[in-house]
C-alpha cells in the first residue's frame, strides 16, 4: 500500500522554576511543506526481468518541484528475514535495470525523501512485483570475441503464442546484460521441460560448451554449471551433446551415454551400463550423433538409437523405465527380413541422425575405407501407431550426384513430418527424398544470400511441441500451434566472423520440401553463431 510517512524530532528543554512569568513569546516554526503527487501512480508496480524499472513521482518543497533542500533515495527489500536491502537510485525518477530475481509476489520497493534543512523525511511504499519478460521464440548462441558465448532470443507473431506486436522482439546477449557471462563457447543448446507434471514444468535449457555444461531456467537465466549437473562424475569433460528422448533427456558426453528422467532431470549421475543380450559391454556414440524421436513426452518407451564405431553396433535407447535404459543390438535379434542387422555394420562413422516422417529414425553412416555413405532407417511405431524399439526397415545407398552434397554439406536436417532429409552445403540447401522404393531423389530448394554462407540448418518445431506433440501444455492456448510449427526450416548463416543472421524460412506445397524464399524472415544482430533452437514456454 503506498503511503506517504515523516518523522519529526522535537526536542523540549524545561527547568525548575518557580513564580516565573514570561511574557515573550515562543520561537515557533512552520513544519515545511515537502508534497510527493502519487496521483496515477499505482500501489502495485510490475517490471519484466531485466527490464527497465521507470517511477516518476513529482516532488515539491513549498510548491517548487525539484527543490535542491531536497534529496532522495530509492530502496527495495531482497530479502525481509535476512534485512537484504539495496539502493537502486539517489534520483528522484528512477530509471534502471529490474535485474532483481523474478517474484511474483512482489518486493517492498520504497521512496526516501529526506529534507536536508529540517531533517524531516518523506516516505511512499511500493510493491514491485517482477516478471519474465522471455517467452516463446529462438535462441540464438553466438560469441561476439569468438571465445565466449552468450544467447539472444528472439520472439515474433511466426514463433512466439500470444505475440500481440507488429515489430519483433530481440533480447541480445542476456547472459551478459545480467553481469553474469557464462565464459564458455556454447555449442549445443537444447530445450526441454522439468517437473513432476504439466502443471509443475519449468521451461529450460541444457547448455554444452566446450569446458562444461550448463542448465539455464527459462525465466530469467539463471544457470548451474558443470558441478551441479554431473556431481558424481571425476573424469575430465571433453565434450558434450543434449538430445530430447521420450520421458528423459540424453547427454552424450566424452563419446559416452548419460540419462536421467525429465521429472527430475537437475542431474546426470554416471554413463548407462549398456550391452547386448550376449553380455558385450560398450558405451561409445560416434562423433555424439544421436537420433532421438521427439513429440513423445507421454510415452515411457525409447525411441533413439546412435552408432557404436568401437563395436561396429547400433545402440538404443529403450526406454526411461526399462530395467536396462539402454542396450546393445544383438545379432539374436536379427530378423531374416530386416533389410540390415543392426549389430554388423562395422567400419562406419557416424555423419547425421534425426526423427523422420512422423515415425522414423534416421541414421547416416559413412564408410571410412570407401568414403561412401549409406542411409539406415528405423520404424518407432507398429502398425496400429504403438511405440516399439527402434526396428530396421530400410536401408539406402547413396548415388554419386547426393554423395557429392554429402560431401560437401556443413549442416543436415530431417522433416518431422515427411520423408525428406535437408542437406545444406555453404550455399545451398538441397531436399533429398527417401522413396520407399529404397531409392534417394534429390533437388536445389534455397540458395543462400549473396556473401552469406550456410553453418546451421534445423526443421522449425516449436519447442513445447517438439517435448510432447500430443498435448504440449496445459492451458487451451498453448495446445494451439503456430500456423509455421513442422512447416519451415530454421537457417543460420556468417557474412563474417562477426556477422550472423538468423533466417525462418517457410516450406511450400507440402511433401515436396520446397522452401519460400519469398515469405522467409531474417533476424541480424549476431556475431558467430554455433547453434539455434526453438523455446517453448
Amino acid at each position: 500500500m503506498k503511503t506517504i510517512y515523516y518523522l519529526l524530532l522535537l526536542v523540549l528543554g524545561y527547568g525548575l522554576v518557580s513564580c516565573y512569568d514570561d511574557k515573550s513569546t515562543y520561537d515557533t516554526k512552520e513544519i515545511p511543506n515537502v508534497e510527493l503527487d502519487l496521483n496515477g501512480v499505482s500501489e502495485t508496480q510490475y517490471v519484466a526481468y531485466l527490464g527497465k524499472l521507470h517511477i516518476d513521482i513529482p516532488v515539491k518543497k513549498n510548491g517548487t518541484p525539484d527543490h535542491p533542500d531536497l534529496e532522495y533515495k530509492w530502496e527495495i527489500e531482497l530479502s525481509s528475514s535476512a534485512g537484504l536491502r539495496e539502493v537502486l537510485s539517489n534520483e528522484r525518477v528512477l530509471d534502471t535495470i529490474a535485474s532483481m530475481p523474478i517474484q511474483a509476489s512482489g518486493y517492498t520497493l520504497t521512496l526516501e525523501v529526506t529534507d536536508k534543512v529540517s531533517t524531516l523525511k518523506y516516505y511512499s511504499v511500493f510493491s514491485l512485483v517482477v516478471e519474465s519478460q522471455f517467452g516463446e521464440g529462438i535462441i540464438v548462441a553466438h560469441s561476439r570475441d569468438g571465445e565466449t558465448s552468450d544467447l539472444s532470443l528472439i520472439m515474433d507473431k511466426d514463433i512466439s503464442k500470444g505475440f500481440t506486436g507488429t515489430e519483433k522482439i530481440q533480447y541480445d546477449d542476456i547472459f551478459t546484460s545480467k553481469g553474469e557471462p557464462l565464459g564458455d563457447w556454447i555449442d549445443n543448446v537444447a530445450y526441454t521441460v522439468s517437473g513432476a507434471t504439466w502443471s509443475t514444468y519449468q521451461n529450460i535449457l541444457w547448455m554444452a560448451g566446450k569446458n562444461g555444461l550448463f542448465r539455464a531456467d527459462c525465466r530469467d537465466y539463471s544457470f548451474l554449471e558443470t558441478g551441479k549437473i554431473i556431481p558424481f562424475v571425476t573424469e575430465t569433460y571433453t565434450s558434450g551433446h543434449f538430445y530430447l528422448a521420450p520421458q528423459t533427456t540424453i547427454l552424450v558426453m566424452n563419446n559416452q551415454v548419460y540419462q536421467h528422467l525429465r521429472q527430475n532431470d537437475a542431474i546426470f549421475i554416471k554413463p548407462e551400463v549398456i550391452s547386448d543380450l550376449g553380455g558385450l559391454q560398450s558405451n561409445y556414440v560416434d562423433n555424439r550423433v544421436v537420433a532421438a524421436a521427439t513429440g513423445d513426452g507421454t510415452h515411457s518407451s525409447g525411441s533413439s538409437i546412435w552408432y557404436d564405431s568401437q563395436v561396429g553396433r547400433f545402440g538404443r535407447f529403450n526406454g526411461a523405465f526399462s530395467q536396462n535404459k539402454c542396450s546393445l543390438y544383438s545379432s539374436s535379434e536379427n530378423d531374416d527380413n530386416f533389410p540390415f542387422d543392426p549389430s554388423a555394420v562395422a567400419g562406419k562413422e557416424a555423419v547425421a541422425g534425426g526423427f523422420m516422417n512422423s515415425s522414423s529414425l534416421v541414421m547416416v553412416l559413412k564408410d571410412k575405407v570407401s568414403g561412401e555413405y549409406s542411409l539406415y532407417t528405423f520404424f518407432t511405431k507398429n502398425q496400429d501407431n504403438t511405440l516399439v524399439n527402434p526396428t530396421p526397415s530400410y536401408l539406402y545407398s547413396v548415388p554419386a550426384a547426393i554423395k557429392d552434397l554429402l560431401d560437401r554439406s556443413v549442416s543436415i536436417c530431417f522433416s518431422t513430418v515427411d520423408p525428406i532429409m535437408y542437406v545444406a552445403t555453404a550455399r545451398e540447401i538441397h531436399a533429398v527424398r527417401l522413396n520407399i522404393d529404397g531409392s534417394l531423389a534429390s533437388s536445389l530448394k534455397y540458395t543462400a544470400a549473396a556473401g552469406e554462407n550456410i553453418s546451421i540448418l534445423k526443421f522449425y518445431t516449436q519447442g513445447r511441441y517438439n517435448v510432447n506433440s500430443e498435448d504440449f501444455d496445459s492451458d487451451t492456448e498453448s495446445l494451439l500451434t503456430l500456423p509455421l510449427n513442422t512447416k519451415a526450416v530454421m537457417m543460420a548463416t556468417q557474412a563474417s566472423d562477426s556477422e550472423g543472421y538468423v533466417y525462418l524460412i517457410p516450406q511450400k506445397d507440402p511433401g515436396t520440401g520446397n522452401l519460400d524464399e519469398e515469405k522467409q524472415v531474417k533476424y541480424d544482430g549476431f556475431g558467430k553463431i554455433s547453434d539455434i533452437t526453438a523455446q517453448g514456454r
